[in-house]
């Protein structure tokens, strides 16, 4: 039995599982030694070959009345697991409800601590990215795929929590019946974004406290460069289906300046370079920086006046602009080689296609996030 206070309401951890024969056991005794007695463990597994829903079962008489197990017929997906899991949940009346992996990245440790913040929160998240949170034994590749994802799905769907990808989240009753369970249209990990999304549109009160995120130590991860593409495009579906699309109205006007920039840019080269004869180099930084002026006013007053309201130009911004521009423009040079040097092309000019269109993504989620972050009322 644990010593930890008891809670005031009825708490359900839900952990989808699919081959987690190594894992399910020692975690299980881990949720229950750090959880107080108010907190059951709800298992569904999805018919794993390698007997993990057998162990659960051998296992229910250490923890009679708070473990319980929910078998279904094949692999249908994580977010059909946790929406099953809800489902079961709010039938039995639960009050909280807290996503966990079974293979220990999810540290059980938390749980007193989320516990104690969705008193005065709708939404506790277990967040890697933010002061105090982070990863361990993870390769430099998968840490910036993993943030440079979360920084994709935040710049898109213009959501301010900083973990919008994992999987460690805590739910009160009322945030789930606020989300609408009944409209979610993801199937695989954006089920997390998602779920996070609306949330914050319904206005809930979201708290992200830090955590380590160990990589698993037995067995395989269920993620594949399938299901992360897939995530990716699934960003939008959920933009237009949940939200209200302003993203893509701002992605389209973004790219209608930064044309109308690059106009400008050709315009006075010409006029500088092949009338005048001034020299190119210096003639192309000086366009550089007419045609980002142009374009960050036009930004300020046009692309982001949701975001800036009665905010002023100011040199700061602009020197912000100037950054997120030029990293732009090293996306597109590296881009553009990549693509030049790995495939066959019948004309150069569709790699500088691939190249302009990666930087624009890049200028465009850092100048949303960092030059035109949109205020907020008090929530993350």
């Amino acid at each position: 039995m644990s010593n930890i206070p008891p809670h005031s309401q009825n708490v359900l951890v839900c952990v989808p599982t699919y081959n987690e024969a190594e894992n399910i056991g020692p975690f299980i005794d881990a949720v229950f030694e750090h959880a107080p007695s108010e907190v059951h463990v709800l298992v569904i597994d999805d018919n794993s070959p390698d007997g993990t829903a057998q162990i659960v079962e051998k296992i229910q008489k250490n923890y009679p009345e708070r473990l319980h197990l929910l078998n279904r017929p094949g692999k249908q997906g994580l977010a059909a697991a946790y929406l099953a899991a809800f489902a079961w949940g709010l039938a039995k009346g639960y009050d909280i409800f807290l996503e966990m992996d079974a293979d220990f990245s999810h540290n059980p440790a938390y749980i007193p601590v989320m516990l104690a913040e969705i008193e005065t929160h709708d939404v506790v998240i277990g967040s890697r990215n933010i002061k105090g949170g982070g990863v361990e034994g993870w390769t430099f590749l998968r840490n910036v795929v993993s943030k440079g994802g979360s920084l994709y799905a935040r710049a898109v769907l213009g959501c301010p929590v900083k973990d919008l990808t994992g999987g460690f989240n805590m739910w009160t009753k009322a945030a789930l019946e606020k989300i609408g369970l009944a409209n979610i249209i993801s199937k695989g990990y954006s089920f997390q974004v998602e779920m996070k999304y609306r949330a914050h549109i319904a206005g809930c009160r979201i708290k992200e406290i830090p955590i380590i995120f160990p990589d698993r130590k037995f067995g395989a991860s269920k993620m594949s460069k399938k299901i992360f593409f897939e995530a990716l495009v699934n960003i939008w579906k959920i933009k237009f289906v949940a939200g209200s699309g302003t993203a893509f109205t701002q992605f389209v006007k973004f790219s209608l300046t930064g044309g109308l920039g690059t106009v400008t840019n050709l315009v006075i080269f010409f006029l500088c370079a092949d009338i005048a004869g001034l020299h190119e180099i210096l003639v192309s930084v000086c366009c550089f920086l007419v045609a980002a002026t142009q374009n960050y006013i036009i930004n300020h007053k046009w692309s982001f006046k949701q975001n800036t309201e009665n905010e002023s130009l100011s040199l700061k911004k602009w020197l912000q602009f100037i950054a997120a521009s030029l990293l732009g423009l090293v996306v597109n040079i590296a881009v553009m080689t990549f693509v030049l040097k790995n495939f066959a092309l019948p004309y150069k000019f569709i790699a500088q296609a691939c190249g302009i269109a990666a930087g624009m993504i890049i200028n465009f989620t850092l100048s949303k996030l960092f030059v035109w972050k949109k205020k907020h009322d008090g929530r993350p």
